[in-house]
């Protein structure tokens, strides 16, 4: 069985043997730990002081081609710092405009970093307390080169590294609970509003006993207001009542990713899982069976589902195609995505209003689309970004009975939009990966680095 590690970001368990030396990459929020000594498996126990040295090398150059940047962007050489970049870090020519600019104006820098081994891009993030040119000399790479000098370097660069992951997790959860006041995605400015949702209940902590979660990623609420809450990587739905009192608990199948849960009023729960929309009595776990396929593709591969008011399911299927099942079980309508808007979209998740409005996130877009009850397509809105109202990595979407639509991204916490799609605010804990909303317009958050689950209702 793998050693297990968790994330120092979001607590997420790591598997050791995707560990790269002396770190480990995070799957699910994309930061880099490191990794206690006696756990790593790529740096030897007996390796010289000249062997690590060496090691830290790249990792020095790299922070001192990035303050070259910064002081290219600063001094408004914006083209120059901008192919100083790719040649350094590679990627898009737009991502590497976009950290010049977020260099040039002060902002926290995110940057594509090409690994040491050079085998796979790493997302990285400093905040602006960071200064890469105070990282370490010049002359400290050189002797570092050399060999001469290399034992003393790798006792400053060691905890100057757990300094910096400290100062990127402190910055986030400042960001976390800050308000951000900024302009929204359709260009007029919204001053957010102070206290927009406090937290109501909190349930739920690390483990496998009842009301204890490992990775709970899915939360659904039926008209008793039952709360269903699954885990996503052993298929475990568990059973709670309005008050997070714990009722029973029930399995899908472990073998497969559970990726999402719905639920309608009457208490039967759908689970998307392994391509299909299987159907479960909430209050027994008993398999009711499968949702069928539309006659002309009995080869759908669904990946989402959801349940609107009047018990009809919502589904995501093949080529993001958005399917509309009735509740006897007909399908009522297929939206060709491809014809409405291209086919190069790739729908992940989708939340439909009281009155019929379809919103699908659109994860590598980073956006969320918007369709109106007769599949005609409205607008997106979101985009990738880390301004406010724009999204970094949505993981699911819900919507409440007064037209707000609620975004959970990992890093931002829950971000939150009028029906058009304008900006609103945001809240909540900075890791949340399943969202619902229930009757009184309360929101339900599966928040992944806490294992646990919050109501949280509006202020106004």
């Amino acid at each position: 069985m793998p050693t297990i590690f968790n994330c120092s970001m979001c607590s997420a368990p790591l598997d050791m043997a995707t560990a790269n030396g002396a770190t480990i990459r995070c799957p699910y929020c994309g930061n880099t730990s490191i990794l206690p000594e006696e756990l790593r498996s790529g740096v030897p126990q007996a390796a010289t002081s000249e062997s690590i040295g060496e090691g830290f090398v790249p990792m020095i150059d790299h922070a001192l081609k990035l303050a070259q940047i910064a002081q290219l962007a600063k001094a408004g050489n914006k083209i120059a710092a901008i192919k100083l970049y790719r040649e350094t870090f590679g990627g898009r020519l737009e991502d590497a405009k976009n950290a010049v600019e977020q260099m040039e104006t002060g902002q926290p820098i995110v940057f594509n970093q090409t690994s040491f081994q050079g085998a796979h891009a790493q997302a990285q993030t400093f905040p602006q307390q960071f200064q890469p040119a105070q990282f370490v000399s010049p002359q400290a790479v050189k002797r570092a080169k050399r060999g001469a000098g290399v034992a003393l370097l790798v006792i400053i660069l060691i905890p100057l590294s757990l300094a910096i992951f400290g100062i990127v997790r402190a910055f986030r959860a400042v960001s976390n609970i800050s308000v951000t006041t900024t302009s929204s995605t359709s260009g007029s400015s919204s001053s957010s509003t102070p206290g927009f949702a406090t937290s109501a209940l909190e349930f739920g902590s690390e483990g496998i006993g009842a009301g204890q979660f490992k990775d709970a990623r899915s939360v659904a609420i039926d008209g008793q207001e039952r709360i269903y809450v699954g885990d996503y990587s052993d298929g475990r739905v568990q059973v709670f009542d309005a008050q997070g009192k714990f009722i029973t608990q029930w399995t899908v199948d472990p073998k497969k990713p559970l990726r999402n849960l719905a639920a309608d009023r009457k208490g039967i729960v759908y689970a998307a899982q392994g391509g299909a929309i299987l159907r479960y009595d909430g209050a027994t776990g008993n398999l009711l069976g499968e949702v069928a396929k539309p006659a002309s593709g009995q080869h759908e591969y669904y990946t989402d589902a959801f349940v609107a008011l009047d018990g009809s399911l919502y589904a995501i299927g093949s080529n993001s195609n958005i399917i509309h099942i009735g509740a006897d079980g007909e399908v009522k309508n297929i939206i060709k995505v491809a014809e409405k808007v291209g086919s190069d979209v790739d729908f992940d998740k989708l939340a439909v209003d009281g009155t019929g409005n379809i919103y699908a996130i659109e994860r590598r877009e980073e956006s969320v689309y918007k369709f109106a009850p007769d599949g005609r397509y409205v607008n997106k809105f979101g985009g990738k970004g880390h301004e406010a109202g724009q999204l970094s990595n949505p993981q699911n979407i819900a919507v409440d009975g007064q037209g707000h639509v609620y975004v959970a991204d990992p890093g931002r916490g829950i971000e939150v939009f009028d029906s058009n799609g304008r900006y609103i605010n945001s809240f909540g804990n900075i890791v949340v990966f399943g969202i619902a909303v229930n009757d009184r317009n309360e929101i339900l958050a599966a928040e992944r680095n806490r294992n646990m689950v919050v109501k949280y209702a509006l202020s106004k």
